[in-house]
């Protein structure tokens, strides 16, 4: 069975499921000629912005992978022997290596890490992978910054192999072999799994139906890498901080492509900033209609009481579909809509300039000088024993930013706004002295003071702070991390500073490129803010004389509709004046600072397809309903 996709014919999986996009596309028209030449000068861009790595590099990759995969069925074999298989048993058993994610889709970034999946048969478990596989692996002579992660959702081995990161995960299928030729996308490799085999296997399969479900495959290669450079300069690019991680990036820019399957890539990408600022979440995102392939596993439903609380449902197409976006807040949600719509706005205002200087789109945050004030989160180790120290540092660090989220939604009850976890490692900022070696790291979370919930002139949040350092040990003597041997030994430290300016300069060494530029940046925020005041005093004072105060009387329509457009020019110019989406206005240290730029009109930019901008809601909606009903709808 052949459904024919935007010219990509989509083939049947085994199991007889069709795919095919969840709605039909908006557009199918081609790229113009002002799309494909703004297309070339972003790609030009990328390759210095974001550099591909070399053909020797991608080798050494193969070449790491192949080393890792002989480990790893040399391992199978031994484990076998090891608990009374014959030598024809252990040598049928297999065992093999797989990839996902970004780097199986084809995104070659230097730096970047490699999602690998260990599949083992049923003599081969879990505890064995963190017991035996583990020890193997840390007695390696390329392998260096080995944690491991047994209480994670999804159980890791994460370490650095020749100076590449790897995350290792494992799956054990309920069979006496694993051949080579298994076909992971075989909905009955899922019968009899555990949990955490099941959301391993997740990995491989969800990214082998996105290179399925995407019509073309280079412009979405070129829009992926756009967006998470972005994400990253922007501060917005982690999974276990609450914003966006590599699969969510995967599915967001794969579901744009879909929305415009002939489109160039530079239109694709100021389609993605647009339809995302303005999507009605918790409507959930998905590729592929909703589909059950019978075998009794839980597909995301919103109709499930825990699925209720999800924020942002970015939903995987393999089954049973999950949703990715799951560690997503309310807090991390309005941070990233907010540059959602900072990031369309410097998308178009570029592309009217005609795709000249991307630079704009991908300056870093400046999130460093915006607040008002900021607590750091450091976490460090002492007293430790030397050859035990590093494991440990390593160890309790990872329990730490796995939960460190959680300090946000904890202070959220305060009289605050505008609180933002940045995902940014900072060396320590005030405890190097206490920690053991001097080495450490350091969290920032800015906030701003909400001056209509405060009451009385002092703030505490000393209780706050206390609650959610209980809530972490707790957790983390409930996993194991912390026991009555080193809960002396493991630190979680919190420094408050009322100004950006008390920060220490190695903040802003590793991100704004040191405190003259920061100081340059604060002074363009503050500047920025006395203009916004100035337009507000300026609409107040015109609706003033259009209310009547000289006795004159307009028609209400005319003033209704007068006011709603200057609303709406005064909602665009706030998305950079530091102001949260709830519309509050901050302080004069509060925020961040956009102001500066300019705020180009729809009519000056030379797009096309603008009539189409009110269809995508409807998108929504209708995905809204497929998901109530949890069946998929007939073909459009």
């Amino acid at each position: 069975a052949v459904i024919m996709f935007g010219g990509v014919g989509m083939p049947a999986l085994p199991g007889n499921r069709v795919l095919r996009p969840t709605t039909a596309a908006i557009s199918l028209d081609g790229p113009s000629q002002f799309d494909i030449v703004c297309t070339s000068r972003l790609a030009e861009y990328m390759a210095k912005a974001s550099p591909q790595e070399s053909l020797e590099e991608q080798q050494k990759r193969v070449r790491i992978l192949s080393a890792l995969a002989q480990i790893f069925t040399e391992w199978v074999h031994s484990v076998c022997l090891a608990k009374g298989c014959s030598e024809e048993v252990a040598q049928r058993a297999g065992g093999q290596v797989f990839t996902s994610g970004s780097y199986r889709l084809g995104v070659n970034e230097r730096g970047m890490d490699i999602d690998t999946i260990c599949v083992a048969p049923r003599m081969v478990t879990r505890e064995d992978f963190f017991d035996s596989l583990k020890f193997i692996l840390e007695d390696h002579e390329s392998v260096t910054n080995l944690t491991s992660v047994e209480s994670a959702s999804v159980p890791i081995i994460t370490f650095d192999f020749d100076n590449v990161n790897i995350d290792l995960l494992f799956a054990s299928l309920p069979r006496d072999s694993v051949p080579p030729e298994i076909d992971l996308n075989e909905d009955s490799v899922l019968l009899g799994l555990d949990v955490g085999s099941e959301r391993t296997l997740n990995g491989p399969r969800v990214t082998n139906l996105i290179q399925q479900l995407v019509p073309n495959f280079d412009s979405f290669l070129l829009v992926l890498r756009c967006v998470r450079l972005w994400a990253k300069r922007r501060g917005i690019y982690s999974n276990k901080f609450g914003y966006l991680g590599g699969v969510n990036c995967n599915i967001l820019v794969a579901f744009v492509c879909q929305r415009y399957p002939n489109a160039a890539s530079s239109l694709l990408l100021e389609r993605f900033f647009y339809i995302l600022k303005n999507w009605e979440w918790p409507t959930p995102i998905m590729l592929t209609p909703p589909y059950d392939a019978g075998l009794g596993l839980e597909c995301w439903d919103p109709q499930i009481m825990r699925n209720r609380y999800h924020v942002m449902p970015i939903l995987t197409p393999a089954y049973p579909s999950m949703n990715s976006s799951m560690s997503a807040s309310e807090y991390t949600l309005e941070v990233m809509r907010y540059e959602l719509h900072l990031g369309h706005d410097k998308v178009r205002a570029i592309l009217a300039a005609g795709a000249e200087d991307w630079d704009p789109l991908f300056e870093p945050s400046d999130f460093w000088v915006a607040h008002s004030k900021y607590i750091a989160a450091e976490i460090y180790v002492s007293n430790v024993a030397p050859h035990e120290h590093a494991e440990v540092l390593r160890s309790w660090t990872g329990f730490i930013e796995s939960r460190l989220r959680g300090l946000v939604e904890h202070l959220a009850p305060l009289p605050l706004c505008n609180l933002r976890l940045m995902p940014k490692k900072l060396p320590l900022l005030a405890s190097a002295g206490e920690a053991q070696n001097g080495e450490g790291c350091a969290y920032v979370l800015g906030f701003d003071i909400d001056k209509d919930r405060m009451q009385g002139e002092e703030l505490h949040m000393t209780a706050k702070i206390e609650q959610f350092r209980a809530s972490v040990l707790f957790a983390a003597e409930k996993a194991g991390v912390v026991n009555e041997r080193n809960r002396r030994m493991q630190r979680l430290k919190f420094i408050s500073f009322d100004s950006w300016k008390e920060m220490p300069d190695v903040v802003f060494d590793h991100t704004l490129g040191g405190r003259d530029a920061a100081k340059a940046i604060r002074k363009r925020i503050v500047a920025a803010r006395k203009q916004q005041k100035a337009r507000e005093a300026a609409e107040a004072s015109l609706e003033a004389e259009l209310t009547g105060d000289n006795g004159v009387r307009e028609d209400s329509a005319q003033i209704g509709g007068h006011l709603a457009e200057k609303g709406a020019q005064s909602q665009e110019s706030k998305l950079g004046t530091g102001e949260s989406q709830n519309g509050k206005v901050q302080g004069d240290d509060a925020g961040e600072g956009h102001e500066h730029e300019e705020r180009v009109q729809d009519s000056a930019v030379p797009l096309k397809r603008r009539a189409d901008d009110d269809l995508v809601q409807p998108d929504a909606k209708a995905i809204k309903s497929e998901a109530t009903e949890a069946s998929a709808p007939s073909e459009q």
